[in-house]
């Protein structure tokens, strides 16, 4: 069993390898061979602290996992990964899955992006600065040539560090503006990857011809990215996992407005080509809130780079195997 801690993690997980194994997962769900069982979340007796567990079983390639993530108030989130092999039970690896938790944010964003933004369109809009607007940034500017990037985020210190520290990163000019319009205003597509707030950060009204629009930020129930409008304004809207968003505080809003139907297609129908953008002219929404088989995807794709690298910690015979007839 491979030990991998959050230094081993951020040394090796590679974006260009994380983005090709959730594709890959994804077109294995599109051919029947992902178990994605319900996820489950416990809360302790006072309400204060939680413990969440999501599996996911990916049959095509051979290995099983869990995402095991917790909330101690006043302290912090903690995130683990244990990847298994299907065939024999094997336990491969234990990991911290906080970067795992990024970057397969990162991969998916990017990926739903990709495939439903106007396929010309060199430029991309993002509202938030923090760690999971530059994990995806990094991971877009992998698959589409960007020439333009705009940013907005309210601390002004802060988007200007990442439009000075992104533009460097990436090789294209990242501009600092001033408000969350006038990025809906200067890219026909936006990203919303900062910590969602209670009331929605894009606008209906800010829809025009053309606009894609992605929120991956608002997982939690209570958190809100777009107006309900943004969904009935969209001619296509496709979701990673309707579990996942229909939890999430716009997929709860809109279930509950009756702005959207139950069986939006996901994001495994968009890899391989089921729906898709239609015209240069349609508007689109990409909705993620993440699932175990994305976690797990990216977990593969570490565990193998980890092998090939030397990293990590080897735990012989762990745990130990009890037989039986």
């Amino acid at each position: 069993m491979l030990l991998l801690d959050g230094r081993d993690m951020e040394g090796f997980l590679d974006v260009r390898r994380s983005i090709e194994e959730v594709r890959r997962a994804h077109e294995e769900q599109a051919r029947g061979q992902v178990q994605m069982p319900p996820r489950q979340t416990t809360d302790t007796q006072d309400g204060q602290n939680w413990l969440r567990i999501s599996q996911a079983f990916l049959n095509g390639s051979g290995y099983m996992g869990f995402k095991a993530m917790n909330r101690a108030a006043g302290v912090g989130m903690r995130y683990l990964v244990g990847l298994y092999r299907i065939e024999t039970g094997e336990l491969l690896s234990l990991m911290d899955a906080n970067w795992i938790t990024t970057r397969r944010t990162a991969a998916t964003n990017a990926l739903g992006t990709h495939l439903l933004a106007p396929a010309g369109d060199r430029t991309v809009g993002i509202i938030g600065s923090g760690v999971q607007a530059r994990a995806f940034l990094e991971a877009y500017a992998t698959l589409r040539v960007l020439e333009r990037v705009c940013v907005f985020s309210p601390r002004p210190e802060s988007r200007a560090d990442f439009a000075k520290s992104m533009g460097e990163k990436i090789g294209v000019p990242v501009e600092a503006l001033g408000s969350a319009e006038a990025v809906a205003k200067e890219c026909s597509t936006v990203v919303l990857a900062m910590r969602a707030p209670r009331s929605p950060v894009y606008e209906t009204a800010w829809l025009r011809p053309g606009v894609h629009v992605t929120g991956l930020s608002s997982v939690r129930a209570e958190a809100r990215e777009v107006q309900d409008g943004v969904w009935t304004g969209s001619d296509l809207v496709v979701v990673d996992d309707r579990v996942t968003v229909f939890h999430s505080g716009d997929g709860r809003a809109a279930l509950e407005a009756g702005v959207v139907p139950d069986d939006l297609p996901e994001l495994f129908e968009l890899v391989v080509g089921k729906v898709g953008r239609s015209g240069a002219q349609e508007v689109t929404l990409f909705k993620s809130a993440g699932n175990a088989m994305q976690d797990v995807a990216v977990a593969v794709g570490a565990y193998e780079l980890a092998l090939a690298s030397g990293a990590g910690r080897s735990i012989p015979d762990f745990p130990e195997v009890k037989t039986y007839a």
